[in-house]
């Protein structure tokens, strides 16, 4: 069963006869390239691609699947009228407002999708995987080449710019988000960005990045010492480290993502840090580097086999330091757990 026909499949169990699909990451998911403007439209028999000239003739060679509807010839409403739209389903937080209302008072209902296209990625076909490895591969490299170049008096900025470049070198599109080089205190920072603070001796760096390889992501996060640092930031390296090694290995196929976050926070607040940990424990990584479903207190999803996700268990110190470890995986139809990621794991220090 092709993705198309999961979608109708899911559509006829919600009695929706028409899916509007306009998020960018689905409709790269869908047409397998990138850079498409425009929307898609599924009824229960037919696909439809609304754009302009500028993508038919690459609609037809890559996706002759699909028909080609010219959107400066038929607007949007009147095109879904001709196709008798009864229930229209829509991703609204990819819908700007003009759009919304040309859909709005219309003779059909209007529902949101929940997620309908995101559960469907969740779970990977070998060659999607194959994908995401490929992207993890330049990560690693990136990490080993990286260790040359991290040394007191080098700016954070100076080292994201060399991590960027060498993994486009390697074969990288680009990046997954603005690389995070967070040295010091603000390596306390989850979501720091790299700034012009030069790095100094006895300080932790983390390293937070990803790369785009054939329109898949990867994920990383690696935590480095600039010489000895003091022993209560060694202390919460052991305890994030052992966290991480704990929490992947009681994963099990079907485990509720909810159940895994917890395990995860109970471990690292019964070693004094649970506070320090403020963060999800992972999350689905492919088509976008952050997509469905999250690993929170919130999920309400269970883990499938062949979904790529990330392992990220850390531990801030508020004006001290901060210490992230994280990792792509995925568990096989058996269950048996495969590392994308392979860069060191334990603590190096330059």
């Amino acid at each position: 069963m092709n993705s198309l026909d999961k979608i109708r499949q899911e559509m006829r169990a919600v009695a929706v006869d028409t899916l509007l699909i306009s998020r960018p990451a689905n409709l790269s998911y869908l047409l397998d390239f990138a850079d498409y403007e425009g929307l898609m439209i599924i009824t229960l028999n037919e696909q439809y691609l609304y754009t302009d000239g500028r993508f038919f003739a690459q609609i037809q060679a890559l996706a002759p699947q699909f028909q080609i509807v010219d959107m400066k010839e038929h607007p949007l409403a009147d095109f879904l009228k001709s196709c008798a739209v009864h229930k229209l389903m829509i991703e609204p937080d990819f819908l700007n407002v003009t759009t919304f209302r040309q859909l709005e008072h219309q003779s059909w209902s209007v529902v949101d999708s929940s997620n309908l296209v995101e559960k469907i990625r969740m779970v990977k076909t070998p060659a999607e995987i194959a994908k995401v490895q490929a992207a993890a591969q330049i990560a690693d490299q990136v990490f080993d080449h990286i260790l040359k170049y991290l040394q007191p008096g080098q700016t954070e900025l100076a080292i994201a710019t060399e991590m960027e470049h060498y993994g486009k070198k390697l074969g990288a599109t680009a990046t997954s988000f603005p690389t995070i080089v967070a040295s010091g205190v603000h390596s306390a920072m989850p979501h720091a960005t790299a700034t012009n603070k030069v790095l100094a001796a006895h300080e932790l760096v983390v390293l937070d990045y990803g790369f785009v390889y054939q329109g898949y992501d990867s994920d990383i996060t690696r935590t480095v010492a600039l010489g000895s640092v003091d022993p209560q930031l060694q202390q919460i390296y052991q305890i994030v480290l052992e966290a991480q090694t704990a929490i992947i290995k009681q994963l099990h196929l079907n485990q509720p993502l909810a159940e895994i976050d917890k395990f995860a926070h109970d471990y690292i607040a019964k070693r004094g840090f649970g506070p320090e940990f403020m963060h999800g424990t992972g999350h689905s990584v492919g088509r976008e580097c952050h997509e469905y479903p999250t690993m929170n207190a919130q999920s309400i999803e269970t883990l499938p086999a062949q979904m790529t996700f990330t392992i990220e268990p850390g531990i801030y110190l508020p004006n001290h330091g901060g210490v992230r470890i994280e990792d792509d995986l995925y568990l096989d139809t058996s269950g048996q757990v495969h590392f994308l990621t392979n860069a060191k794991r334990e603590l190096i220090v330059l």
